[in-house]
């Protein structure tokens, strides 16, 4: 039975292990800035994991007009802006022309091998705190049996997406979440936040080297700050001194917010991991169309 997002967001355990999948996601980020940023920000977010869905969800195919008409309902992108995500995605490798579909029009596409790396470790680091919580072994399973991909990834794709819990964060967390790079911010916050304890509502971190923090995620100083200020006038986040030189105040209801924004994404993580485990009945992959529509 997989978890329930209240009970993963009240674990106690559950912080401390969103700030180690914090750093283990600076990792996969640093091995691949460009791909990494698909796991900056909700909207990209939401489009790469469709995107996979799409291929790996039966005979659908991935298509341009396929990505379009699956995330038409939700409003996550324009058409011109998911057009443009494909288009830079074959820029960059990490989608190529289908060799299986080459003589089909319109044209299909998939994922290349170091989208293929990325997924595999993106999962594990998820069920790595899920494991935290309760110690089932799902992290060993899946390094076990890496051929689960394609049947757990479309499962989370289609919950995430139809769940407007994790679709659209709370106010203050999507400040940054729907930010180009915002969800990196973040993750970096989370890093320093740790196993403390709030004090008095707040939890306390270093001050956030804005021109530094700019260089390894690939933005501007001048929109890091812009970002960030934002979140200082929500009351989210400040310093307690000078801004940007001095150590930095986390308010702990914004990371209560966030954490349950998480556990959402976690218990769909879970149950897509159960269902893989189990397998469908007759050996088939998941049709991501018959569970969508």
């Amino acid at each position: 039975m997989p978890l329930s997002a209240d009970t993963i967001a009240t674990h106690p355990s559950f912080l401390p292990s969103l700030s180690l999948y914090g750093e283990r996601l600076a990792a996969v980020y640093q091995e691949n800035q460009r791909l990494g940023a698909n796991f900056g920000s909700q909207r990209r977010w939401l489009i790469s994991q469709a995107a996979l869905a799409l291929y790996w969800g039966g005979d659908e195919g991935l298509t341009v007009n396929g990505l379009i008409d699956v995330l038409k309902p939700f409003k996550v992108a324009s058409p011109n802006t998911i057009r443009d995500y494909v288009d830079e995605s074959l820029a960059y490798g990490f989608l190529r022309p289908d060799p299986a579909r080459a003589s089909l029009r319109p044209r299909y596409f998939e994922p290349t091998p170091p989208v293929y790396a990325a997924i595999g470790q993106w999962i594990a680091a998820n069920l790595s705190m899920l494991d935290a919580l309760d110690a089932k072994g799902r992290v060993a399973a899946f390094a076990a049996r890496p051929e689960m991909i394609p049947l757990m990834q479309p499962r989370l794709a289609f919950g995430c997406l139809r769940d407007a819990a994790w679709r659209e964060p709370p106010p203050r967390v999507a400040l940054l979440q729907k930010s180009i790079s915002g969800g990196l911010v973040m993750d970096n916050i989370i890093v320093m936040v740790g196993r403390q304890r709030p004090q008095e509502g707040r939890y306390m971190i270093p001050a956030l080297n804005a021109r530094e923090m700019a260089k390894r995620i690939l933005i501007s100083r001048t929109h890091l700050q812009r970002i960030l200020r934002k979140v200082v006038d929500v009351g989210a986040i400040g310093w307690s001194g000078r801004a940007f030189e001095s150590a930095m105040w986390v308010d702990a209801a914004f990371i209560g917010e966030y954490c349950r924004w998480q556990a959402v994404k976690s218990h769909h993580l879970d149950a897509a991991f159960a269902f893989a485990i189990r397998g469908p009945a007759d050996g088939s992959l998941p049709s991501f169309s018959d569970h969508f529509w």
